[in-house]
């Protein structure tokens, strides 16, 4: 047969717009150009890990849109108001700050992932229950008065497991963080979970990262019964983050495909000049059975090669002579995923510089938005911490393309 090749500079089109004042997904954020993304939440929140890790997502996939993601979780916060009587301050409450954040972010989208604190690590009860729809109802109220879309999600898990000498049963005197209800998870947070969910029949998106995060727990100790994804029962690792993330990123309808190409057989040219976007990065720290698990290349990274009009036989695909795999003319003509022969090198340096940037800017925003936490650290004067993120930015915008010089023979 003869070789081909084609030179291809990849463009992604999207058409489609807001369908109701309350759904949301990516295309129609890029659609209608709001790209202002706030984030409000609890510890697990302000960490900014999920954050970041789902604008590396956005910022390989959809390149030239202005994302702007800002990360306003405040540890300890709730948005019930409630505080358990041994905690060493009130816990902070967001409807004391809500009001100014959204004056000064002025986001077109936000994320709410609160009720890991609602409960105050506590039995149920229908009282506290009532705090917390309440306040999930005032702040989605105040967000939509803003002229934003609220985006809810369920809080992640709490697992007992890795602090199961501190936790309580349920005619303890009292309960809290540090001293937990044994059932605070199956029988409060699934309980807040799934409230939140019931969300969805308004026409809300809701991300359910209390699921997700269980389910990545199940796998993970079907093998390893002491594997725990959180430390202190509360606060995920890099890898529940990442589930997390992965969850946001399927909820909003989050394209699989990161680079496809299709070329025919009967071009005439030798090799083919494939220009790539670069992949979504990956976090060194995430656990090694993550990607079995998540799949995550597969749902986010994937990359098709596809070749028609090849005559019947067996081909091999290579780059610069290295070969990517042997398929036949059936398979080439359905596309190929050679997501794992191409990984992207510089994946690695674009998440590194993500997670700098977000850590820099969630600190300054916070402060200057304000807040009641003592003993949270001060992030930089926001003009600056603006500046130096403008240098990242910088920083990025200079990474490579990825070309690669790919070619199908027998």
């Amino acid at each position: 047969m003869r070789h081909c090749i084609l030179r291809v500079g990849l463009i992604f089109i999207i058409t489609v717009g807001f369908v109701s004042p309350s759904r949301a997904d990516w295309n129609e954020v890029i659609q209608a150009k709001r790209h202002k993304i706030l984030f409000l939440g609890d510890s697990n929140t302000y960490s900014g890990l999920y954050i970041a890790y789902v604008d590396g997502y956005l910022r390989t996939r959809f390149s030239s849109e202005p994302w702007d993601l800002i990360n306003l979780g405040l540890p300890s916060e709730t948005l019930s108001g409630l505080s358990e009587a041994d905690h060493p301050y009130p816990r902070p409450d967001i409807h004391e700050r809500i009001d100014q954040a959204l004056a000064k972010t002025k986001p077109n989208l936000v994320f709410v992932c609160y009720g890991m604190n609602d409960g105050i690590y506590s039995p149920f009860t229908a009282d506290r229950f009532a705090k917390f729809s309440d306040g999930v109802e005032k702040l989605i109220a105040k967000i939509e008065k803003a002229g934003a879309k609220a985006i809810l999600m369920t809080p992640s898990l709490f697992d007992g497991a890795p602090v199961a000498k501190n936790l309580l049963p349920k005619d303890a005197p009292k309960h809290s963080w540090m001293k937990p209800y044994e059932k605070y998870d199956a029988e409060v947070l699934r309980k807040y979970s799934d409230y939140l969910l019931e969300w969805r029949k308004k026409g809300y998106v809701v991300v359910d990262a209390h699921a997700a995060v269980h389910r990545f727990l199940k796998a993970m100790r079907a093998t390893n019964p002491k594997y725990a994804v959180s430390g202190d029962g509360i606060h995920p690792n890099p890898t529940g983050h990442a589930v997390i993330a992965f969850e946001i990123l399927r909820e909003m309808k989050s394209p699989a495909e990161a680079n496809s190409l299709t070329v025919s057989a009967k071009s005439e040219k030798r090799t083919i000049d494939w220009r790539m976007k670069h992949s979504m990065p990956a976090d060194l720290r995430w656990d090694k059975n993550l990607a079995a698990i998540e799949k995550y290349t597969d749902r986010f990274n994937r990359q098709t090669l596809k070749v028609t009009e090849l005559p019947p036989g067996k081909y091999t695909v290579s780059e610069s002579k290295r070969s990517l795999g042997t398929f036949t003319h059936e398979q080439l003509a359905g596309g190929v995923d050679l997501t794992a022969q191409l990984p992207d090198p510089h994946a690695e340096k674009i998440g590194d510089l993500l997670r700098k940037k977000h850590q820099l800017l969630g600190l300054a925003w916070l402060t200057d938005v304000g807040y009641r936490r003592p003993g949270t650290p001060k992030g930089l004067p926001l003009a600056e911490a603006m500046k130096q993120a403008a240098k990242l930015d910088a920083e990025l915008a200079r990474i490579p393309a990825v070309v690669r010089e790919i070619s199908v023979g027998p």
